[in-house]
């Protein structure tokens, strides 16, 4: 009897870099790091004579940080849902525009930077809605995962509302604020809750999310999540058109819930890994950073850099060193407490730091911030030594 092909063969199929993609996203993810903070880092030190703030914006979160989410999530949906592994051309493209983001914009074409964002968004997207969807899928994604589209979506809208501005001309201006906080803060505050319903508890607790069904009460907790995603949205324009202390504030205490009940962060980790406990640590740090925006808000922009560097930027190394460990399969060091995860947390941990003092001690403001670049800078060579060396070579 001939044995029919179906998509949940596929994976075994494919070449490496196509079934764990996370090897091509990652090392690439880094190295966009790179380039993102050693011009501060650079400027800090006097060694270039000017900064550029949008393009370093740009680069650390549709550069490095959209790098390692793509590497996760086109590694992991396939797997959850037991369908093919992204395309050759899914891959490459995203791959490719990711890296032509940074490059226009350091040339100032931030147009032009936008236009290769969406691409990825509308690849990204294409291939998440069509395994979610598929009927040779053999799991469902759990509930929360409706923000991925719907995060995705919010830095799409972050996006064309900013273009908007440039066609519209100065008296616009609101609309680029808008879409700037949409595109560099609401995303991804979305997607770490789409995605860590699922990974935060698994990663920490080992227990995982029931598969989404469709039945009424699902379906209620969907929408549940839908109208979450329009009052974190919702908390931009707040923010940026009524009262910007409130707005903050209303997005910490939003955040936070959402980790809490979703997430379940008010567990601590369970499972030995000290990778873990700065996942789960990072999760905490997100809504404390926006709750110190809210507080000090003539200087928000070190509580949001708190959200961002010891928040996103941790959550994403940590996760992508358990991706690497585990699919590596490196189980013990997984387990186990490697003296790069500590070293790593810790810098990352100072880089924070060092970077509120920018904004809360003005007068020193270039060895303040040439020092949290550094210690920036110098987490991502403890994660390099330890997950890099990993990427290929299985354990």
């Amino acid at each position: 009897m001939t044995r029919v092909m179906t998509p949940n063969d596929a994976p075994a199929a494919a070449a490496v870099w196509r079934r764990e993609p996370y090897r091509v996203f990652f090392p690439l993810g880094l190295a966009l790091a790179w380039a993102g903070v050693l011009h501060w880092l650079l400027h800090g030190l006097g060694l270039l004579p000017d900064y550029r703030p949008v393009f370093h914006s740009i680069t650390q979160i549709q550069g490095f940080l959209m790098c390692f989410a793509l590497g996760f999530l086109l590694t992991a949906i396939p797997r959850r849902t037991g369908t093919a592994p992204p395309a050759a051309w899914q891959v490459i493209l995203a791959a490719a525009c990711s890296v032509a983001i940074v490059i226009c914009a350091w040339f100032g074409w931030f147009g032009l930077s936008q236009i290769f964002w969406i691409a990825i968004v509308i690849t990204l997207i294409g291939f998440a809605v069509k395994r979610f969807r598929s009927a040779q899928a053999t799991r469902r994604p759990p509930n929360s995962f409706v923000w991925i589209p719907l995060s995705l979506a919010i830095g799409v809208a972050g996006s064309i509302l900013i273009g908007l501005y440039g066609i519209l001309g100065d008296e616009y201006y609101h609309l680029h604020e808008l879409g700037r906080l949409l595109l560099l803060q609401g995303m991804f505050s979305g997607l770490i809750v789409g995605a860590g319903g699922m990974v935060l508890p698994l990663l920490t607790r080992g227990v995982g999310p029931p598969d989404g069904a469709a039945t009424a009460q699902d379906r209620r907790a969907r929408l549940a999540h839908v109208v979450a995603a329009l009052l974190l949205a919702g908390s931009f324009w707040w923010e940026q058109a009524i009262d910007l202390q409130s707005g903050l504030a209303l997005r910490a205490v939003l955040i936070g819930w959402l980790l809490v009940v979703v997430a379940g962060i008010w567990r601590k980790p369970t499972i030995p890994g000290w990778h873990r406990r700065l996942v789960w640590i990072s999760a905490w740090i997100i809504p404390l950073g926006y709750t110190l925006a809210a507080l000090f808000p003539a200087q928000k922009k070190a509580g949001l850099h708190v959200v961002f560097i010891g928040g996103f930027a941790m959550m994403a190394l940590s996760v992508g060193l358990h991706v690497t460990l585990a699919h590596g399969g490196y189980q013990a060091l997984a387990r186990g407490r490697p003296w790069q995860v500590l070293f790593c947390g810790g810098f990352l941990l100072v880089s924070a730091l060092l970077r509120t003092l920018v904004d809360f001690d003005s007068p020193r403001f270039f060895p303040w911030l040439a020092t949290s670049a550094g210690a920036f800078l110098i987490a991502t060579l403890f994660w390099a030594g330890l997950a890099l060396p990993r990427m290929w070579r299985e354990g």
